[in-house]
């Protein structure tokens, strides 16, 4: 038997496949698979990518992507990879589902995600899951690269028109391959960048930190991120409860600093969340 396992998001999709002894066979990465983000095309282009250079074909696919808790994009994802693989058992989950199975399996605890959106997915003492947050980058994510990147853009243009820090403007345009946050403007309104550029923009300010503006923007993100641990947190219901975390953002140095908290390790990375479930999920149909 082989099981892929398939961890998909705004900033990139990985593919690991492994045999029925949890032996790696295959680990690859492709470009992001957010469709609500990237584009539907974009989508199905990073998965069949990946599909196309497994080393072998796998009989059971378990695939988390972002958006997926939604049935819309559930359905979007299942034909996708249906008619990649018509012969192998697909199941399809949220890229935030898997990640807790990899960091911690079905016991009471929180995980934190954070990258290019943000969520927290928690376990009760009943071990019954829940979410905090996780609504997008329009009415959430809150403390993730897109808002982190959003905010970045707003301060320049403030610095822009106030002409105080005028070189903070020129590293943000320039981050983004443009002259000016004028083009940066029109760009976002043509379409030609998007949220992942914008989440891209993450590493620029992380550089720039402790001077400002970047000091107040990632430890304002840091503080929306310790909000949703802290409400995941109280809702688990059992004293001391687990948490960990994932994703570029949540585990970069300055943010896991800046959050306060203490993280325990994730025991697995999210796409052998995938693998781990797939393999379940077989054995329970027998």
């Amino acid at each position: 038997m082989r099981y892929l396992g398939i961890d998909g998001g705004g900033s990139k999709t990985t593919f690991l496949l492994v045999d029925e002894y949890y032996n790696e066979l295959c680990h690859l990465h492709t470009g992001p698979s957010n469709w609500l983000s990237v584009g539907a095309d974009a989508a199905k282009s990073a998965i069949r990518d990946g599909v196309s250079k497994l080393t072998e074909r796998p009989n059971v696919v378990c695939a988390g992507f972002a958006g997926a808790a939604r049935a819309e994009s559930a359905s979007f994802y299942r034909e996708v990879l249906t008619t990649l693989i018509p012969d192998a058992t697909i199941i399809v989950e949220s890229d935030a589902f898997i990640a807790s199975i990899g960091s911690i399996g079905v016991d009471p605890g929180v995980l934190l995600i954070a990258g290019t959106g943000s969520i927290v997915i928690g376990r009760d003492a009943k071990r019954s899951m829940f979410r905090v947050g996780g609504w997008g980058p329009y009415f959430g994510d809150e403390g993730s690269g897109f808002w982190i990147g959003r905010e970045a853009v707003r301060a320049a243009l403030r610095s822009m028109d106030s002409q105080e820090r005028p070189e903070f403007a020129g590293r943000i345009a320039q981050s983004l391959g443009l002259k000016s946050m004028a083009e940066v403007v029109g760009a976002w309104a043509s379409g030609k960048i998007g949220v992942p550029d914008i989440a891209g923009l993450f590493p620029e300010i992380a550089a720039l930190y402790p001077a400002e503006p970047a000091n107040r923007i990632l430890t304002e993100a840091a503080s929306h991120l310790r909000s949703l641990v802290e409400i995941a947190s109280n809702r688990v219901g059992v004293e001391d409860c687990r948490r960990s975390l994932s994703g570029s953002i949540a585990s970069h140095p300055i943010i896991r600093n800046l959050i306060g908290f203490t993280f325990e390790e994730p025991r697995h990375s999210p796409e052998w969340g995938a693998v781990i479930w797939a393999r379940q999920h077989f054995a329970e149909s027998l």
